[in-house]
């Protein structure tokens, strides 16, 4: 496999010479010209369009076969000929210039390729397929097209206007990157998508304006912010301004329940700006991916049968990180709040007066039912439902089983373990055998899985088909309802 350095050239007067003269030439002269380069064509043969350009000495002409020694004073070369025996002369003397080539469609006399290019404004895109398929390219810059347009342009232009005045108030290059990315994932895109510049400003503004005490130069302003900020706790009001400076905040952001995608906005927006990232087992490896590359990534990936001591150590570590001044994401599955132990934390981040933030996930007690066409409610069938811990239903419980039992929807997080002891619980508290089941492994991800049975039955199925962890259990009417709303395949269903 040939590995490409990706770059982009400033070919402002600079000279190019293309050996060719038929179509693919001429698109690629047009391309060059956009770029600023000085052209010069050669080839016995012109289209139309390239006739046009000598013409109008948009170009140099030399209308002939190629020649060695062509290719003298050029800062780069394309060959676009159909005759590979040119080409690879093209290629000789290329390379003892020392001549950058690019020969269309013959990647083995090629010292670069050519991209698919999408450009608008100061924004271009460059999309490489290594030579192999610039049809695929072609395709995937189309598709680029329709997600950067003239609004992303537009934006491009007033950060670009902003950098210095930026530079100069943010000084510290942590915190200014930071900023930069808090600033461009922010809803500042939305003011500039209705032409409202001035508007945008004072987004940049207000957004600026958290990051420290700064003399406005970004006019005009809206004025006050147009959400509120979430609370930060931890600190007294009075002691926040002073710790600010020294202490970092710590932000416990729910990752959802597997699918990158199901993270909220805000969440995402904060990730972007991590500088320590602390993460779970169960949080997508794409999620994580989307810290800075600069941010410290520490995976504390816990087991139901770890001890107090390892989440002890979680504490410390966010503490630890936070008194460096850093901006710390303690990104969980699901929802903190939700079997999560996220009370515990904000607990030892309050005790040790560190700043945080709770931004709320989404759970997977609901979603992840709900990828598999299951509603925890529904008008019919179940006005409520509940949502137990599995590890809560093994051995000695101090679960109210026979409430449990005359809920409509029970929803067992973590269950799959001890699904023989929640069905031989809930049967004993009188639950029907033939009361509905389901349990839904990998819930949200591609490779989701589900098992449909009753409560009879519901275990063995579920071990015959060597289901995995992480998977939820749901008990209920609710599921005979998601068996006429299929949203993935089922792997068997009673």
């Amino acid at each position: 496999m040939s590995v490409f350095y990706p770059v982009f050239l400033d070919l402002r007067g600079r000279r190019a010479v293309v050996i060719g003269g038929g179509a693919v030439a001429e698109q690629k002269v047009r391309g060059l010209l956009a770029a600023g380069a000085h052209v010069t064509v050669v080839s016995p043969d012109m289209s139309p369009g390239l006739a046009d350009l000598a013409r109008r000495s948009a170009i140099e002409l030399r209308r002939r076969r190629y020649h060695d020694h062509d290719l003298a004073g050029a800062w780069l070369a394309i060959a676009a000929t159909d005759d590979r025996a040119v080409n690879e002369a093209v290629y000789a003397e290329a390379e003892r210039l020392g001549v950058p080539l690019n020969a269309v469609d013959d990647l083995e006399h090629c010292s670069f390729i050519a991209p698919a290019i999408h450009r608008e404004g100061d924004i271009t895109v460059a999309v490489s397929t290594g030579g192999k398929s610039p049809a695929l390219a072609v395709r995937l810059r189309q598709r680029i097209a329709r997600l950067v347009g003239r609004v992303e342009a537009r934006l491009c232009e007033l950060l670009g206007e902003l950098r210095p005045d930026l530079a100069e108030r943010v000084p510290d290059a942590r915190a200014r990157t930071a900023l930069w990315y808090a600033i461009v994932d922010s809803d500042v895109i939305e003011f500039v998508r209705r032409g409202d510049i001035d508007g945008a400003r004072g987004r940049i503004e207000e957004l600026i304006s958290e990051v420290g005490p700064v003399e406005s130069r970004l006019k005009p302003r809206l004025g006050p912010a147009a959400e509120a900020a979430v609370p930060v706790y931890g600190q007294s009001r009075a002691a926040s301004s002073l710790a600010d400076s020294e202490t970092g905040t710590v932000y416990l952001v729910g990752a959802g329940p597997g699918d990158p995608g199901l993270i909220t906005t805000r969440g995402l927006e904060l990730l972007r700006s991590a500088d320590v990232v602390v993460y779970d087992r169960l949080v997508s490896p794409a999620l994580v991916a989307e810290a800075p590359a600069s941010a410290e990534r520490v995976f504390v990936g816990k087991h139901p049968n770890d001890t107090a001591t390892r989440q002890q150590d979680i504490n410390a570590l966010l503490v630890d990180r936070a008194r460096r001044g850093r901006t710390v994401i303690r990104l969980k599955g699901g929802d903190s709040f939700v079997f999560g132990r996220g009370a515990e934390e904000c607990e030892a981040l309050r005790a040790a007066g560190v700043p945080f933030q709770v931004i709320p996930g989404v759970t997977s007690a609901t979603a992840v039912p709900a990828a598999a066409g299951i509603p925890v409610t529904h008008r019919r069938v179940a006005s409520a439902f509940a949502v137990v811990a599995g590890h809560e239903c093994e051995g000695r419980s101090d679960l109210d089983w026979d409430a449990l039992a005359r809920v409509p929807t029970l929803v067992v997080l973590m269950g799959l373990s001890a699904l023989p002891d929640i069905v031989a619980r809930l049967r004993a508290q009188g639950m029907a055998p033939d009361t509905p089941a389901a349990v839904i492994a990998s819930g949200t991800l591609p490779e989701q899985r589900t098992v449909v049975g009753t409560l009879a039955d519901i275990a063995d199925l579920a071990a015959a088909a060597a289901l995995a962890p992480p998977a939820i259990v749901v008990i209920g009417e609710v599921v005979r309802v998601g068996l006429t709303l299929p949203v993935r395949e089922l792997v068997s269903r009673a």
